[in-house]
């Protein structure tokens, strides 16, 4: 199982995402001899992890310690056909020394062996739909689309008749709206959900204007960033208890140069903003790739020196810049 393919839920959908934390969490169903467990991956290191669940009457307790980002973690309690409900009490230590505490209110169906994978999940803005894998054929859909401060802004019903495989689930609203989808698949003979984010933001700015060559940030450029902390404290005010906010810094050149090199550049530079923007009080997750001459805001021949393309891209989400953003799909680097 990858690690976000066990990263659905039931009731868990709505419940788990009133209070953001920086870990992936979702319900790993159970099949017919599996029991049910609480999936949880953080997206930056943990120092401790403690997490009680009851589920009929009974405790379960689970304790980990230095657990790196990413890592998957499945918290299993006993099965039992006759409980379909559990909490889940967790406090989570951060490396940094930042404490999260949440109760989360479960609840599972033993039916079937549907599962989403969302491992490949996407969403296409232009479409309005989010894509995801599927283990059995699906008949329609509820759902939830949320909004800033997770204001409800639609509910539907949408007819699916896709599966097993890849599926489309159709959302309404306005992209820049809709912050958070619940989504709950439903089949022939069970029933399951997932949450996605299609959320997405850029950050306007100045640029940060670095000397030829360099990636050190000079001390008259930080007012600049300083300004971009400002936004990124209103966004995470805004946005941060409905999904976990990332920021990802996209590093741009023009095409004068070599092509590599420029690469490695923008690279490093979208780096030494991330570290700055760290250093200066900013704790969520952040991601950095160097695109180069490969995203030029003004399109040029080779070899030509272009002020404009000389730049980087901040955007906000609880996911990479989906399709639709004009950002390409590539492998971002975690600060």
């Amino acid at each position: 199982m990858s690690m976000l393919a066990a990263v659905l839920a039931v009731a868990l959908l709505s419940s788990s995402v009133a209070h953001a934390v920086d870990v992936e969490m979702g319900i790993q169903a159970p099949g017919p001899s599996d029991p049910p467990a609480l999936v949880l991956a953080p997206t930056r290191p943990v120092s401790e992890l403690h997490a009680e669940i009851t589920a009929g009457g009974k405790t379960y307790t689970f304790d980990h310690t230095n657990v790196p980002a990413g890592k998957q973690l499945v918290l299993a309690w006993k099965r039992d056909t006759s409980v379909t409900e559990a909490r889940a009490d967790l406090r989570i230590i951060y490396e940094d020394g930042y404490v999260d505490e949440i109760t989360v209110p479960i609840e599972y169906a033993y039916a079937g062996e549907l599962s989403v994978d969302l491992s490949r999940a996407s969403a296409d803005l232009d479409k309005r739909v989010v894509t995801v894998s599927v283990s059995e054929p699906i008949e329609r859909a509820e759902v939830t689309v949320y909004g800033a401060r997770k204001a409800v802004l639609n509910r539907a019903e949408v007819e699916i008749q896709g599966g097993p495989g890849e599926i489309t689930v159709p959302w309404e609203g306005d992209p820049g709206d809709v912050v958070l989808l619940d989504v709950t698949l439903h089949g022939a003979a069970a029933w399951t959900g997932f949450t996605y984010s299609p959320w997405f933001l850029d950050i306007p700015h100045d640029d940060v204007l670095f000397a030829s060559d360099s990636a050190a940030i000079d001390k008259t450029e930080e007012f600049k960033l300083q300004a971009t902390l400002k936004e990124l404290q209103d966004v995470i005010e805004k946005y941060g208890e409905v999904v976990p906010v990332k920021l990802y810094i996209a590093g741009c050149t023009d095409t004068a140069g070599d092509g590599g090199h420029n690469r490695d550049l923008s690279a490093r530079r979208a780096k030494a903003i991330a570290h700055w923007l760290r250093d200066h009080g900013y704790d969520r997750p952040i991601f950095y790739h160097g695109f180069g001459e490969g995203l030029l805001a003004v399109r040029t021949g080779d070899g030509v020196d272009e002020a404009r393309n000389r730049r980087a891209l901040y955007m906000v989400g609880a996911n990479p810049p989906p399709a639709g953003s004009g950002v390409p799909r590539v492998s971002w680097t975690p600060l």
